[in-house]
């Protein structure tokens, strides 16, 4: 008699496992679609940090004057084309 009950309870554990270990497997959960104008934005902000960076790199003697020039140049060419795309005024 023990043995069946023995037995049972280790079935009823092996259900509940299962069923506890497969449920996210049957759950349906909606993806959230990302915003495109949230990702623009990041682009941007980030953008924009880097040349704050940049300056204080210059600032700092970190950088020398010649390659602050031209890689404030070039970032400022970036952030000038995500702004465009904020605005919606064309391609990066």
């Amino acid at each position: 008699m023990i043995e069946i009950a023995i037995a049972a309870t280790f079935f009823a554990v092996s259900v509940l496992a299962a069923v506890y270990l497969l449920a996210p497997a049957f759950h349906r959960t909606d993806v959230p679609t990302a915003d495109p104008l949230d990702a623009i934005e990041a682009a941007h902000a980030a953008a924009l940090r880097s040349l704050h960076d940049l300056e204080l790199d210059w600032a700092t003697g970190k950088l020398s004057d010649e390659d602050y020039r031209a890689q404030r140049a070039a970032q400022e060419a970036e952030v000038a084309a995500i702004a465009r795309r904020l605005a919606g005024g064309g391609p990066p």
